[in-house]
């Protein structure tokens, strides 16, 4: 998951706005408090408004849940539970929520911290001793993604048993990481890795002698009431289960394979409903779970603005404490401003990635700030010159061959001897395909040879012109 984050150095300038920022936040926090039916029934319109138009394009398929000042304003689903049944997505379908189970897991070890039975700079080798450098990582370096170890979903080996049902010994997996040496120092840089989280599974079942589903179950979810969330989607068997598809529209939908949950575990294995989620954030917003404090800790942001199994964000002037979930056929939002009891949940049971952009639109129109609705690409013409610059054969690093093919001005793609198929031009070097969500785009550089990149879902690949 990559995100970019701005901050706005104010300086001795801070003063000069401070007063009238003081003002503006006032008004909005009146404006919002004090919503009347009337407006409420305007913001449903709007927020409705907003999901329709990323559903319009093909980036949402599922539910959302807004929560505002003690009330659910909003609870609305979209799109098919299973397109082929023609089953659609209603209010108690049950997602996967993909990396959103990180929080969870944090969750955990600042519960576990609270009672005494860690430290959050307790080194990684107390609890697995022969780990490579354990005594330099700590707790807290894994929960921050600043630990420097080697991301396990680069491992291709490891990849491609998350298309089976295989189960393998926790060692086993441990050893598609644990020897690959550190991307860098423990506690210098961020770079997001769900081999730190499936450490930190090791670490609670380690100290509360549970399965880390079980230990999640006995402090979380029983507590919570979280009656419709659990582990193992692929074993799981309820009228209510969403079928994942990497992409789906009126006209076409790709199912995709549900992933081994036993190797994705705890950096992305849970799956919810937006009704229990809502119960998560009561359960974290009234400190059911961990103290004040605790949760204070857990949400203050380290390198690169995240914390301990969340991000935080300043927008529009507020804190906000996010996380979202990307798989394929499956996708999360989870956002909350707990000071202004406000709650974005949002499950996709498609690969999107503009889900936290619905999110953050849907949190500007509630916080009166203007935004922009996507729109569907639209083809541009280009020049027979600028076409026939990129027809030819580029090497993809798995001996695959993509011939770009100029024929009667257009331009066409073939992968090796597939059918070819007419990519259609967004700008001048990006690419589009008709009712798919495949990104090509091209870089020419004086004196280099031409490169190709091909995005489809979380896939990117790129060429090299022959």
């Amino acid at each position: 998951m990559q995100r970019q984050f701005h901050i706005l150095a104010l300086g001795c300038v801070f003063c000069l706005f401070s007063t009238f920022y003081s003002t503006l936040k006032a008004q909005t926090e009146d404006h919002l408090n004090t919503i009347n039916p009337i407006n409420q029934e305007k913001k449903k319109e709007e927020i409705d408004r907003i999901i329709k138009a990323f559903a319009a394009i093909n980036k949402f398929n599922g539910t959302a849940l807004i929560h505002y000042q003690n009330k659910n304003i909003f609870e609305r689903s979209y799109g098919w539970q299973d397109a082929e049944k023609k089953i659609p997505n209603q209010d108690k379908s049950i997602y996967q929520i993909a990396s959103l189970t990180k929080s969870f897991t944090a969750l955990m070890i600042v519960k576990l911290s609270e009672e005494g039975k860690l430290s959050f700079k307790d080194p990684v080798s107390k609890f697995i001793p022969d780990y490579p450098r354990g005594n330099e990582i700590t707790i807290e370096h894994l929960l921050t993604h600043t630990s420097g170890i080697y991301e396990v979903l680069r491992n291709k080996e490891y990849f491609n048993l998350l298309h089976t049902g295989k189960s393998i010994p926790k060692d086993k997996e441990l050893s598609y990481f644990k020897n690959e040496p550190l991307d860098f120092e423990p506690g210098t840089q961020f770079s997001y890795t769900n081999s730190g989280y499936i450490i930190l599974g090791l670490i609670i079942e380690k100290i509360t002698g549970l399965s880390y589903e079980d230990a999640v179950r006995k402090f979380i979810l029983n507590p919570l009431k979280m009656t419709h969330t659990g582990f193992n989607y692929l074993a799981l068997k309820s009228p209510y289960k969403t079928v994942p598809y990497s992409y789906i529209s009126k006209t076409k939908q790709e199912k995709t394979a549900v992933w081994n949950s036993t190797l994705t575990g705890p950096a992305g294995q849970i799956y919810s409903t937006v009704e229990d989620l809502y119960n998560y954030y009561i359960g974290l917003r009234d400190y059911k779970i961990v103290s004040k404090e605790a949760f204070k800790k857990a949400t203050t942001p380290y390198l690169s603005g995240y914390g301990y199994g969340w991000f935080i964000d300043d927008l529009y002037g507020k804190k906000l404490i996010n996380h979202g979930g990307n798989i394929e056929g499956s996708t999360s939002y989870f956002a909350m401003l707990p000071e202004d009891d406000l709650c974005i949940i949002l499950l996709n049971n498609i690969t999107s990635k503009k889900l936290e952009k619905a999110g953050n639109t849907i949190l500007a129109a509630l916080l009166h700030q203007p935004y922009t609705l996507p729109q569907p690409k639209k083809e541009v013409v280009l020049s027979a010159d600028i076409l026939k610059k990129y027809a030819g054969d580029y090497q993809l690093s798995d001996d695959n061959i993509i011939h770009i093919l100029y024929e009667n001005g257009q331009l066409f793609m073939q992968n090796n001897k597939d059918p070819k198929v007419r990519i259609l031009a967004e700008k001048e070097d990006a690419f589009f395909l008709q009712d798919d969500d495949t990104e090509i785009s091209f870089i020419f550089k004086e004196g280099e040879k031409g490169i190709i990149t091909i995005k489809k879902g979380l896939s990117s690949k790129t060429a090299e012109r022959l």
